[in-house]
């Protein structure tokens, strides 16, 4: 038999055409939230809150210091004063008027429409027991930054429970017969005053407070009792 020769390989082919592009299929649905993972670690603290906005305002009558109560602070002493006793304008209400006073605009001289303020005085006539008798009232503006609120309370020595007694001592406001109101106000037991004062002013006053048994008070209060009253903050 002839034997037959074995040719060379063929050259490669061509690439043949791009294909059609496929159709898109639609996208899958949501799969299932997965299980919560356990909470994280706490953060660090935030800064400590001010007190700024907080605290009560009080005045302690016949005192010229704050009571030595924990926070209390002392913001300025003064000098008692309200509209004179025979009038029927003014205010109501004691002030307790700074020792070094601040003025703006005025006008020289006494002027006669105007409302005028004047200096108050003890007057703890027929044995009364505060035992200052025509001296210059004085008082102090304290502040505690700790407790939110302040009440006075007549006819006791003693604070609620919860409270914080800062000071105690007598009620006393305006003489009974006198023209001029007057608002009813806590003064220190041992009460102090303005040096140098002792001789009557017909100023302003501050009288003892006692009950009479006329209307449906008694009992339990009794009359010529002179009345207590103490101060507290919460």
């Amino acid at each position: 038999l002839m034997e037959l020769l074995k040719g060379r390989d063929g050259r490669d082919g061509r690439d043949g055409r791009d294909g059609k592009d496929g159709e898109m299929c639609s996208s899958g649905e949501d799969g299932k939230a997965g299980v919560a993972g356990p909470p994280g670690p706490p953060g660090p603290s935030g800064p400590s809150g001010s007190s700024v906005g907080g605290g009560t305002v009080f005045t302690r009558w016949g005192k010229t210091t704050c009571p030595n109560t924990p926070s209390t602070e002392f913001v300025y002493e003064g000098i008692v004063a309200k509209t004179f006793s025979s009038q029927i304008g003014g205010g109501i209400n004691y002030q307790c008027l700074p020792k070094n006073p601040d003025y703006l605009k005025y006008a020289a001289g006494i002027q006669p429409h105007r409302n005028y303020i004047y200096g108050v005085e003890y007057e703890a006539l027929d044995n009364g027991p505060l035992g200052l008798i025509f001296h210059g009232a004085v008082c102090a503006v304290c502040f505690t930054p700790v407790r939110g609120a302040s009440l006075m309370i007549p006819a006791k020595t003693v604070c609620p429970d919860g409270w914080t007694r800062e000071y105690y001592g007598y009620l006393m406001s305006e003489y009974v017969n006198n023209k001029a109101y007057a608002t009813y106000e806590c003064v220190d037991k041992d009460a102090e005053s303005v040096t140098g004062t002792g001789s009557q002013t017909h100023g302003a006053i501050f009288m003892h407070v006692e009950t009479k048994c006329e209307t449906f008070l008694c009992p339990p209060y009794e009359t010529g009792k002179e009345l207590t009253c103490v101060v507290c903050t919460k």
